[in-house]
C-alpha cells in the first residue's frame, strides 16, 4: 500500500491559525525529505490549504526532483494574503502538478446543511474547473471531519477520491494520509515512511480521532482551542 504523505506550509512565513505552526515544516527539513523520496520511494505527496510557500520553496525543489504532488486550495483564499494567487496555481497545474479541492472556505463539513455543504464541495470543483479549465477529480477533507453524509457527497458531486488526515483510511475512495510535522527530523520521518509512526504518535492518533467522534465537532474544536491558546 502506498503511503501519502501531507504537508501544510514549508517554514513558517506569517503563520496565524492556531496550531499551524506544528506543521509548518522547515525548507532544510522538506529538501530533505524529498530527496530521500526520489531515491525511490513509492510515496504521494500532497499540500494543504494552498499556502504561498508551497509555491514559493516546495514547488521549486518538486520541479528540480522531477516529483509530481496534489495541491488542494481553500477557492476563497486564493490570492488574498499569504496564500498563492490564480497565476502561481495555473503554473502548477501546467507544469504537471495535481490539483485539487479543500472547500470553499475550510469550514468543518460535518455540521453543515445541504445548501452549505453543496457550496464547499460542488462549487469550490466548479470555480477551479473553471479557471484552470482542466477536471478537478480530488477532494481534501478540512480539518479532517467527515462522515458517511460527507462521504457521499464528495462522490456525488465527481470527485474520484477524497483524501484524508486519518492514516488508516485505505478502501478505494478515502486515501489516508501521514501528516508531517515540524519536529520530525529526517532519521524519525525515514522511520515512519519505513516502519510507520511511533507508539506514542499512534496513540496521539488515536486519541485524536477517538475525540473528534466522541465528543462531536462543536466540543472538539472548542477543546482544541483551549488547549492550544494555553
Amino acid at each position: 500500500m502506498n503511503k501519502t504523505l501531507m504537508y501544510h506550509s514549508i517554514g513558517n512565513e506569517g503563520i496565524t491559525d492556531l496550531g499551524a505552526e506544528r506543521y509548518a515544516v522547515s525548507l532544510e527539513n522538506f529538501r530533505k525529505q524529498v530527496e530521500f523520496i526520489v531515491r525511490g520511494q513509492d510515496l504521494q505527496i500532497t499540500f494543504d490549504d494552498g499556502d504561498v510557500t508551497n509555491y514559493k520553496y516546495a514547488f521549486p525543489i518538486l520541479k528540480e526532483l522531477k516529483l509530481s504532488a496534489y495541491f488542494f486550495i481553500i477557492v476563497s483564499k486564493i490570492g488574498s494574503s499569504g496564500f498563492m494567487n490564480w497565476e502561481q496555481i495555473k503554473t502548477l497545474k501546467n507544469e504537471g502538478m495535481i490539483i485539487g479541492s479543500h472547500g470553499m472556505t475550510h469550514k468543518i463539513l460535518t455540521g453543515l446543511n445541504e445548501g452549505d455543504l453543496d457550496y464547499e464541495l460542488r462549487i469550490s470543483k466548479k470555480v477551479l474547473e473553471e479557471q484552470l479549465r482542466c477536471d478537478v477529480n480530488y477532494f481534501s477533507i478540512p480539518r479532517g471531519f467527515y462522515n458517511i453524509n460527507v462521504i457521499e457527497g464528495v462522490k456525488n458531486n465527481g470527485y474520484k477520491a477524497v483524501f484524508t488526515s486519518n492514516y488508516k483510511d485505505h478502501d478505494g475512495f478515502k486515501i489516508g494520509r501521514i501528516a508531517i510535522k515540524a519536529d520530525w527530523d529526517l532519521e524519525y520521518f525515514t522511520k515512519v515512511i519505513n516502519d510507520g509512526l511511533s507508539l506514542k504518535d499512534k496513540a496521539k492518533e488515536l486519541i485524536k480521532n477517538s475525540s473528534k467522534m466522541l465528543l462531536g465537532t462543536n466540543n472538539y474544536d472548542r477543546l482544541r482551542t483551549r488547549i492550544l491558546k494555553k
